[in-house]
């Protein structure tokens, strides 16, 4: 599950051993391709992600109960032939740290400018864990 926060977190990403990933997108108004080798191919989201909100102190969570491995599934039938002439090109940094108790902190940068974090976690018991690593 991924959990979003409303709140900063107390630590650098840096500091910790991070795995280091790279992707590349291109988002149009119809769809969005990731790159695959060197080719483009359609990535299809599943529309039956279910969000709650849970409040704890001050701090909201957001929580994604499906299965984060399975949001985007590429398509490997569906190839982009030419790229369209409004688009979005967008080179993603996907940093991710072990913490303890089993909570994966992710921080997505794309471009080098706009950044998105959030936790993964395998059971809601977890969930009050992360507010160690909270501001």
């Amino acid at each position: 599950m991924k959990v979003y926060t409303n709140s900063p977190v107390n630590f650098f990403i840096e500091d910790k051993e991070v795995i280091e990933t790279f992707d590349t997108y291109i988002f149009t108004r119809q769809a969005i391709y990731k790159k695959y080798k060197k080719h483009f191919f359609l990535c299809e989201r599943d529309e039956h992600i279910c969000f709650t909100k849970k409040q704890i102190g001050s701090v909201e969570y957001i929580i994604e109960d499906d299965n984060f491995k399975d949001n985007f599934q590429m398509n490997k039938q569906k190839i982009l032939t030419s790229i369209p002439y409004q688009c979005y090109f967008v080179n993603r940094t996907i940093q991710k740290c072990t913490l303890e108790n089993d909570i994966i902190y992710v921080k997505e940068i794309d471009n080098d400018n706009f950044e998105t974090s959030y936790f993964i976690i395998d059971e809601h018991d977890k969930l009050n864990f992360i507010g160690l690593y909270l501001k």
